[in-house]
């Protein structure tokens, strides 16, 4: 009974958000005005959080009459994974989409009350609504026989992780559904007067639950997939990564918008972009089209609907844009060293990132298409040679950016000419740091360091002395990109591993440390059982064990391996096993030189986002 109470919950949330659009719609264009008022957005949240509390329920009191929870649960798995399997498959991820975006809907409502605005929310709501109530029932019924036992949750899921990196990534793409909304109210409403500081400032928390989103998943790849890295350029995480970008040049722009009244136009189409680019990593994800271990479902038809959605939403709101009455204050570039001209080659050149980075992920389905099924695959080395030289132009733009005034008070060519010193000052103190591994990468990476920080010092030099307020918001998330950089740009140019068979008591070494095989045992737990292979590590005065796993999962017959990692903030030392060969165990040793920092950076760039809301003075 209680899946058909969930159900019937969403079907109302559907019918809500429905009836809203197309009566006021019905309204609106005959008597200009809207009938059927916002406050009714209460009742929408609350059916679809009764809709997912049902859907958990099901969950966990193992309910396997439900096809989405045999198919995704077991009775044998711990509750908190229990909880967190609704969102393990297709269905259940699509409800937790709704659930978000219902509760941005209702928190929007609170703060702005904006009729258009929760209007074009409601229109996104019932397509993807539709879609899941149609196409993707999460409570659908296996009658009058259900199995036993359930088929489990997939084991690459069973981690800590994966209950907090979906939510947090969901979080931040309904969230791009806000400034989509604002902007397309602005279009149809001219006395929405704050619009676009309203859209920087809900752009600004969906780019930072991005932020944590994105580096919680690179946390998960590199600690439960056992291959030690970080980004692999897969598909799904290219398709994190632009709305990503496009997020952060549309905060750039919303915020010229509403300090200068320019780049409005282009401030609406970066909105629309950053949702459809969001809508297409669902479609990625859900369609078959490519092969993840991220991807939820097979199914082109499903993914069919997904791209009518898409297009959908992308002509509706050209239409809406075609007749909107935008206008800007007269501006011409005047001067290149104004805050403008550098906002506006900041969104080039992340639109340019964006888009090749779409083009690399989308090519091989292309190729796919026109050679009658031929693969071929684009990775790291296109990827590198794109981005690379992109984020470098983008450190140095971003530091001096900093710096630069609006054309109303010209930059100083002074500023430039100690933001140089400052750069050349920090990349020779950076290179003595690493003087013995000194290489062109590791002199990239410094060099974009050095051009983002010499921006952030300058600028508090110059904030205290003229006794002005520091933009800690901005500082943050800047000095968060900054130290981002930095640990990529080190694991990536100083890691160093090294494979074997490694045979008990017969050490081996990797760098300073001497690693030797001690042992296995068994060990049976709750959901599966696997031999855990134990090491001692030595290294100059310190002496500590680790042991790294190989677990086997009885229900879904899935082999799986943990790797075992000694952190620090200096270096990890990352060990994985592979297979059992006589007497030993195939052994990768991987030492990875602050890797940690990328992970800081990001929580860094994500403190700075939330600490804008705050209000401190701005740009």
């Amino acid at each position: 009974m209680i899946p058909e109470i969930g159900l019937l919950f969403l079907v109302l949330a559907f019918s809500i958000s429905s009836f809203y659009v197309f009566g006021n719609t019905f309204s609106f264009y005959r008597n200009n005005i809207f009938i059927i008022s916002p406050k009714i957005v209460y009742l929408f949240f609350f059916s679809v959080l009764l809709s997912f509390i049902c859907l958990e329920i099901s969950f966990l009191t193992d309910d396997f009459s439900v096809l989405y929870v045999a198919n995704n649960s077991n009775e044998n798995l711990p509750d908190y994974y229990k909880f967190a399997a609704l969102w393990g498959g297709h269905e259940g991820s699509m409800l937790l989409y709704l659930l978000f975006l219902s509760l941005w809907t209702l928190i929007f409502y609170l703060k702005s009350q904006s009729s258009f605005g929760i209007f074009f929310l409601f229109v996104i709501f019932s397509l993807f609504s539709g879609f899941v109530i149609f196409t993707s029932n999460p409570f659908e019924r296996l009658l009058p026989f259900s199995p036993e036992g359930g088929l489990d949750l997939n084991p690459l899921l069973q981690d800590f992780a994966f209950t907090i990196h979906p939510p947090t990534l969901y979080l931040g793409y309904t969230a791009l559904t806000l400034p989509f909304a604002i902007a397309m109210a602005r279009c149809v409403d001219p006395s929405y007067k704050n619009w676009a500081s309203d859209l920087k400032n809900w752009s600004v928390i969906s780019w930072s639950f991005l932020t944590l989103g994105i580096a919680l998943g690179s946390w998960w790849a590199y600690y439960e997939l056992g291959w030690g890295g970080w980004w692999f350029w897969d598909p799904v995480e290219n398709s994190s990564l632009i709305p990503w970008l496009i997020a952060t040049a549309l905060i750039h722009s919303a915020i010229a918008t509403s300090k200068r009244n320019i780049f409005s136009k282009w401030t609406v189409l970066l909105s629309l972009g950053a949702i459809l680019s969001s809508y297409i990593g669902l479609f990625l994800v859900r369609s078959g089209i490519v092969t993840s271990v991220h991807t939820f479902a097979l199914d082109p038809e499903r993914g069919l609907i997904l791209l009518f959605i898409i297009l959908f939403v992308l002509i509706f709101s050209l239409i809406v844009y075609s007749r909107s009455k935008l206008t800007d204050l007269s501006f011409t570039y005047g001067s290149i060293l104004s805050k403008e001209f550098f906002f506006l080659i900041n969104n080039v050149f992340l639109i340019i990132l964006a888009v090749a980075i779409l083009f690399g992920t989308i090519y091989p389905i292309i190729y796919e298409i026109f050679s009658g099924g031929k693969d071929i695959s684009v990775g790291k080395p296109y990827f590198d040679s794109v981005t690379v030289p992109i984020a470098f132009f983008l450190a140095f733009f971003q530091g001096f950016g900093i710096l630069s005034n609006w054309s109303s008070r010209s930059t100083e060519p002074k500023t430039l000419y100690v933001y140089f010193a400052i750069i050349i000052l920090l990349t020779f103190s950076l290179s003595a740091l690493f003087l013995n591994d000194i290489s062109v990468s590791i002199t990239v990476t410094n060099l974009m360091i050095s051009s983002i920080l010499a921006g952030l010092i300058y600028y508090a030099f110059l904030q205290i002395k003229h006794s002005r307020n520091v933009n800690l918001s901005m500082g943050f998330s800047h000095f968060g990109i900054a130290v981002m950089i930095l640990g990529i740009g080190l694991v990536s140019s100083l890691e160093s591993q090294k494979e074997l068979i490694a045979f008990k008591e017969k050490p081996f070494e990797l760098e300073n440390y001497e690693i030797t095989y001690l042992g296995e045992e068994k060990n049976i737990a709750q959901n599966f059982s696997s031999d855990e292979v134990s090491f001692r590590v030595e290294n100059l005065n310190q002496e500590f064990n680790l042991i790294a796993e190989k677990r086997y999962y009885p229900v879904s017959k899935s082999i799986m391996t943990e790797a075992a990692i000694y952190p620090s903030i200096k270096e990890d030392l990352y060990i994985s096993i592979g297979d059992q060969v006589e007497e030993g165990w195939v052994v990768k040793a991987q030492l990875k030189p602050f890797v940690r920092l990328i992970w800081l950076g990001a929580l860094i760039m994500a403190f700075g986002g939330f600490l804008s809301l705050f209000r401190f003075k701005g740009i």
